[in-house]
């Protein structure tokens, strides 16, 4: 249901940005074509963060500041409704850049004080438009009047504003968090600046001055997804140094400390005159139990971003690492995946993929996610050489060992000059 709903969303931006196009006035068609670009970028990026942050509401408002952008778009048609409502609107964008950069690191509002700065930042235009409403002597506030109005107070309140609560949000952060969100906050920066500059001409049509406002607020996504893929790198390592801190208490404290007391056993029934059984069978069953516990421990070593973020995320990152474009086809849904069938298609994929890297010369491949009828369905393909043989002891032979051992099966299809295709299937149950 939220991959329908994205889409759903990214069918209503592109119905925003596809009325100016069609209807422009006081704008050339490049100008409202870089406007809705820009629009169309926070929607995209903004879907990319809800999907891979579900906890963070960053991904959401970014969208929504998307729509809000390409609605703004509309002031520059001869519809004199959307005009004014659209720039009406405009005003909502720049404080909900604010709140994502607000959101940052912990993907909500902690403070009293966030939730203060952000407060102000909504509703700092209703109050200035009541408190201006009074000098204009009309019963309510033309086009023109909140075109001034805006210009007037976008240099110096907005800009100065932002400038200032960005500045001391990156000061206040670990340098993990500035190293990881440094290109966003700096986007937001630049953001403001380029408002600041452009806001009392911004909407005059000047062409300059729309490249400086459209480039400004298109930093914003473009830093969000650039920080977005530190801190998956950045939650990566942290997590493997974590599961090798977890691995090194665990041996110490129990392999470990198991192993010299069978050793001490063994050690003291050698040294006796006559051959003690019940020291060397309690040394044996402290061996077996260290071994048992060590099978443990390895099962456990799954790969990091796999615990992390799932196997739809685990995959799209090795995509990303990938010498070899892959596209990911995830049709999971969000289904929830039990361990050994999550590690299991983990590793067809990476066996795969590495095939494909190594001996395909494929241009392209496709790893293939879906759950039905019970079991998980993992397939790659590339448009490689084909000829892929599963021979024993190879990877791929060890490969099938491990999907059987899981319960699945295991199918290579491979027709010299065709291309590769790898697909397991497993199953969902309890057992799997």
């Amino acid at each position: 249901m939220d991959r329908y709903r994205w889409w759903l969303i990214r069918a209503a931006a592109v119905v925003l940005a596809a009325g100016p196009l069609l209807d422009p006035t006081g704008r050339s068609p490049w100008q409202m074509a870089v406007l809705a670009a820009v629009g169309l970028a926070h929607v995209e990026v903004g879907a990319r963060m809800a999907r891979e942050r579900p906890d963070s509401g960053m991904g959401l408002i970014l969208a929504a500041a998307g729509l809000v952008w390409l609605f703004t778009t509309w002031e520059h048609t001869g519809l004199p409704a959307t005009g004014a409502s659209g720039l009406a609107l405009s005003v909502c964008y720049d404080p909900m850049v604010l709140h994502c950069t607000m959101l940052i690191p912990a993907g909500r509002l902690v403070t009293r004080t966030d939730r203060l700065v952000v407060a102000a930042a909504y509703l700092y235009w209703p109050v200035v438009i009541a408190a201006y409403w009074p000098l204009w002597g009309g019963p309510e506030l033309t086009v023109t009047e909140l075109v001034a109005l805006r210009g007037a107070s976008y240099p110096v309140a907005v800009a100065v504003g932002l400038t200032v609560v960005f500045v001391l949000r990156y000061a206040r952060a670990t340098p993990g968090d500035r190293h990881a969100f440094a290109p966003f906050w700096t986007a937001t920066f630049v953001r403001a600046a380029t408002t600041g500059l452009a806001g009392a001409t911004a909407f005059n049509g000047r062409a300059w001055a729309t490249a400086v406002y459209a480039i400004g607020a298109g930093l914003v996504p473009v830093g969000a997804a650039i920080s977005l893929s530190r801190s998956h790198r950045r939650e990566l390592i942290e997590a493997g140094d974590a599961a090798r801190q977890r691995v090194e208490r665990d041996v110490h404290d129990g392999v470990q400390q198991r192993l010299v007391a069978g050793a001490l056993l063994l050690r003291q029934a050698n040294r006796a005159a006559t051959p003690d059984r019940e020291l060397v069978a309690r040394g044996a069953a402290e061996v077996e139990t260290a071994v048992a516990e060590l099978r443990d421990l390895v099962r456990g070593l799954n790969p990091p971003e796999l615990v992390r973020y799932g196997l739809p995320g685990a995959v799209a990152a090795l995509a990303e690492r990938s010498s070899v474009p892959v596209t990911v086809d995830d049709r999971l849904a969000g289904a929830s995946l039990p361990e050994q069938a999550a590690v299991t298609a983990y590793f067809v994929v990476v066996e795969a993929v590495t095939n494909t890297e190594k001996y395909a010369h494929a241009r392209t491949a496709t790893a293939t996610l879906a759950a039905a009828r019970g079991r998980l369905v993992v397939t790659v393909r590339d448009d490689g050489a084909g000829g892929a043989v599963a021979v024993p002891g190879g990877g791929l032979a060890g490969l099938r060992a491990r999907v059987e051992s899981a319960g699945g099966t295991f199918d290579l299809t491979s027709p010299p000059g065709a291309g590769t295709t790898v697909r397991a299937s497993l199953p969902l149950g309890a057992a799997a």
